[in-house]
């Protein structure tokens, strides 16, 4: 255990420098992504808080989310709604994907510096997203010529005229062009943003922040998605844990090598209270490659039910490894806990802190801590990080 201690020291620079700048798309494909919503006097509240609650949701920490905007002085969103951006395009961390809601979007394309760094930005990032009269600032930009791309209703026509050179879609959600994901009006920023965390993280991820946020959203049947396999990942988002289990059986029946079959076989069996079943589909998943984090923190979460804490410990070292969240850097701290490694489970702890954790209560009452709480360094991570 030595060495997986020293691994999470020689993570944390690491881990902490991925927090603040842009990711390589190329290395640790689930690593944390930088997701920088752009705001402005005018923007319009949903167009900017639906997809918020989508990245922020899904994952379990797989975006790190903040606010832009061309100063760091308050915006006023439709009126009602003060905002005070966490950055300004001045000190911004650089995003991989960035989001640009609607509303009074013109003032925004008038702020010669608000525009320059979109256009930095969109030059070097995995992803940008309009919602709604967002896209006119991509247009403006020349990033929409000769795409599809779409808004709200009530703007089509404007942006047509405005922007001949763009292929303006109507009744539809979502326009898909690649590194340019544009969205019709408000709400439709929601199944944009899911677009994105499916076609980014995958169906499961998807669906679950969907179902989390009560919001009428499923992955379309595709290749990867057939009929049966969506069924079986309906009934497994939904916890109905029979049917999913049932359904996953017969799968990995005709599929003993599918390791997202696997997977969600052994995210049902734990749902269903089977452990042990559990750990061996999770298992055999992460033998056979599977290393997402909806995999490796099912793992470690049926480890730890089971009392494994030590593979525990190994195996929410390599989720943080893959990904590096706050979250992944506290289960790790739980399972050093649970051994009585206070050492570990403090640095590990002080990771999640330095990350972005900020619920001292949970830590407080965790009994997988108890182990650290009278320790004076736990007592003072969080008062430092406030």
């Amino acid at each position: 255990m030595r060495r997986i201690d020293a691994a999470v020291r020689i993570l944390l620079p690491l881990v902490l420098a991925c927090g603040l700048a842009a990711r390589a798309e190329s290395s640790r494909p689930w690593a944390r992504r930088n997701v920088a919503i752009v705001v402005y006097e005018g923007v319009e509240i949903l167009d900017f808080a639906g997809p918020m609650e989508v990245f922020t949701a899904a994952g379990n920490g797989s975006f790190r989310v903040y606010t832009v905007a061309a100063t760091r002085a308050p915006v006023l969103s439709q009126g009602v709604l003060t905002v005070h951006p966490d950055f300004s395009v001045e000190d911004s961390p650089a995003p991989d994907i960035l989001v640009l809601p609607g509303g009074q979007s013109r003032g925004f394309t008038r702020s010669e510096t608000g525009m320059a760094w979109v256009r930095k930005v969109t030059a070097k990032n995995e992803l940008s997203m309009s919602v709604c009269s967002g896209a006119f600032i991509l247009a403006q930009l020349g990033l929409l010529d000769g795409k599809v791309a779409t808004t709200h209703w009530a703007a089509v026509p404007r942006l047509r005229s405005a922007f001949p050179r763009v292929e303006v879609k109507t009744d539809v959600r979502f326009v898909d062009a690649g590194r340019i994901v544009t969205t019709a009006g408000v709400s439709a920023g929601i199944d944009g943003a899911l677009h994105v965390v499916q076609r980014l993280l995958g169906d499961d991820v998807a669906w679950e922040t969907a179902r989390y946020m009560q919001y009428a959203w499923e992955p379309k049947e595709s290749a990867s998605l057939l009929a049966p396999a969506k069924e079986a990942l309906r009934a497994l988002v939904f916890q109905d844990s029979e049917r999913a289990v049932s359904l996953l059986s017969a799968q990995a029946t005709r599929s003993p090598r599918d390791p997202v079959v696997l997977s969600r076989l052994g995210r049902a069996r734990l749902l269903r209270g089977e452990t042990k079943a559990a750990i061996q589909a999770l298992e055999s998943a992460v033998t056979l490659g599977d290393v997402r984090p909806v995999t490796l923190a099912a793992l470690g979460d049926a480890q730890l039910a089971s009392d494994a804490n030590a593979a525990a410990e190994r195996t929410f070292t390599e989720l943080f490894r893959e990904r590096g969240g706050a979250i992944d850097a506290y289960r790790l701290a739980t399972a050093q806990g649970r051994q009585g490694k206070v050492d570990a489970a403090i640095d590990s702890l002080g990771m999640a802190v330095a990350l972005g954790f900020r619920d001292q209560g949970l830590a407080d009452g965790d009994a997988d801590l108890r182990t650290v709480r009278g320790d004076p360094r736990s007592a003072r991570l969080f008062g430092r990080n406030h």
